[in-house]
């Protein structure tokens, strides 16, 4: 499939506007249920505080991360002071107003989302009449507002994200779609309606845009496992969530189908390993009384990484010729037993020799004697590497006060409880002064996540996936800071930045990606 590089742009906007959607649509069904948007009408400038006093039935911390993704959209403004968060109506607001009633259409989507996405894999899909009434409604309302330049541009598209991207997601992570055009799912009539109806298909095959969204079905996939905290927003923000938080009879979360996003982190982060490459071809590259005994992943996922890694070395360093003699030691830690299995289970299928240890990245001195009982290695003897880890990590209430000058403007909760940017900004310098010990010999080489000021991402929307990363990171007590709060904390806990491999994605207005090497 060859695109213009306009073609790319627009389509790559669909997609980050469509995670817009399923980030924002069950927050505005809830908020709109409980009249949050008729005190802030009638308010227009007010605080979290002030909203809590009317209505204490919400959770502050889940509250505060809801009315910060609105302001990410540009419907509220959103500011943190030492003392408070204000919130204030913008010009938006009352185009958006007129639009709730979409939203809260198409939040019972989620549902049946939900029910599918728990399932083991069935085709065709159950109750199609539901997908092609939902279809159908956003193509006849879509025809009919036409005129209408913010649903075109914004409401349309968020609508449209609810319906398709967790379709796409479900097909994507059950089915081989490298060979797309051939997949017998196509021929399905009920499922060939819905996506022609979204002009994903033209009657014969599938049209330009429905083949790019099929191949980057997996960019969908991330905040599409958080599908539990979607379907039961309402119980997230007024009722008991804390059972989404613990593990069933096998060990599995609720609150995130981990497998999905052990997939689409997987599908997503490939794009920035190639930013390992140099550092590790120079590492290894070393004489070997200078290079580490191997490299350990915390928070391996699926193996990607590792599989990486490896690879790199054997084709494009010196190492490869010691390795017989100096067997390069690789281990996959995670918190996930599904995510160890994942890893064991690819990287031996990709012929990869690696072990694998359970580990908290909040507990150094745990895996380090891990290590040392299984292994006979100490962390410190190996590369440390890991990717989009560090901000989901159990909070730890900060020992010490926070004197730096930046603040944060995230939004942060603690089941539910929520936490002053302060705190989080001092609890993340403090766990890198637990790691600090580990990686002073051979360092530590990461890819993060950051969010950006909610002012920012409003101006530039379909740029940047940032709304729903903060929505379901936020929900999930995840802990995303701006890549000038992580690299202070960094530099606070004592540790070197090194600044030949420090680098940042997609640009320095809305930086939400970073790799850094630091030791």
């Amino acid at each position: 499939m060859s695109l213009t590089r306009e073609q790319k742009r627009t389509f790559r906007s669909l997609l980050f506007k469509h995670q817009d959607g399923l980030a924002i649509t069950a927050t505005i069904a809830v908020l709109e249920q409980q009249l949050v948007f008729d005190f802030l009408a009638t308010a227009q400038t007010t605080s979290v505080a002030a909203i809590l006093e009317k209505f204490p039935q919400f959770h502050a911390g889940y509250l505060n991360v809801s009315l910060r993704s609105l302001a990410s959209q540009g419907i509220l403004k959103y500011e943190v002071t030492a003392e408070e968060v204000r919130i204030e109506t913008t010009p938006k607001f009352t185009n958006f107003q007129r639009h709730i009633a979409h939203y809260t259409n198409f939040n019972t989507l989620f549902a049946y989302y939900y029910d599918l996405l728990k399932q083991p894999y069935q085709f065709p899909l159950p109750d199609m009449d539901t997908l092609i009434s939902f279809a159908t409604y956003w193509s006849i309302t879509k025809e009919a507002m036409k005129a209408d330049s913010y649903f075109q541009e914004e409401v349309a598209l968020h609508l449209e994200g609810v319906l398709l991207a967790p379709l796409l997601v479900y097909l994507g992570y059950h089915a081989d779609l490298e060979t797309i055009e051939t997949a017998t799912f196509l021929e399905d009539t009920p499922l060939q309606k819905v996506l022609q109806l979204l002009e994903l298909h033209d009657g014969t095959s599938l049209t330009t845009k429905g083949s790019f969204l099929f191949a980057k079905s997996y960019a969908y996939g991330v905040t599409t496992s958080y599908m539990p905290i979607m379907r039961h927003k309402e119980t997230y923000l007024t009722g008991d969530f804390l059972p989404f938080f613990q593990q069933d009879h096998l060990g599995n979360e609720q609150h995130v189908f981990r497998g999905i996003n052990v997939w689409g982190s997987g599908g997503s982060h490939a794009t920035y390993f190639n930013k390992f490459d140099a550092v590790l071809v120079d590492i290894f590259n070393k004489p070997l009384d200078e290079q580490p005994k191997g490299i350990i992943d915390v928070g391996c996922g699926n193996g990607a990484l590792l599989e990486h890694i490896f690879d790199l070395i054997w084709n494009k360093t010196q190492r490869k010729d010691d390795l017989s003699a100096n067997k390069l030691i690789l281990i996959g830690a995670d918190y996930n037993k599904e995510a160890l299995l994942s890893t064991k289970r690819n990287l031996e299928k990709a012929n990869v020799w690696a072990e694998v240890v359970w580990g908290d990245i909040g507990n150094p001195a745990e895996i380090d004697q891990k290590l040392q009982e299984l292994y006979n290695v100490k962390l410190e003897e190996l590369l440390n590497v890991r990717s989009f880890l560090d901000h989901n990590r159990p909070f730890n209430e900060p020992s010490g006060n926070y004197t730096g000058h930046l603040l944060s403007t995230g939004a942060f909760a603690h089941r539910g409880k929520q936490l002053h940017n302060k705190d989080v900004a001092q609890s993340l310098i403090e766990h890198f002064q637990k790691w600090k010990p580990y990686i002073e010999k051979h360092g530590l080489l990461f890819i993060e996540l950051h969010t950006v000021a909610p002012n920012t991402v409003a101006i530039n929307l379909g740029k940047t996936p940032c709304t729903a990363y903060d929505v379901t990171h936020g929900f999930s007590d995840q802990y995303i800071v701006e890549l000038d709060v992580f690299l202070d904390a960094i530099a606070k806990a004592g540790i070197t930045i090194d600044p030949l491999h420090s680098y940042h994605f997609p640009s320095d207005e809305i930086s939400t990606i970073s790799i850094n090497l630091i030791q």
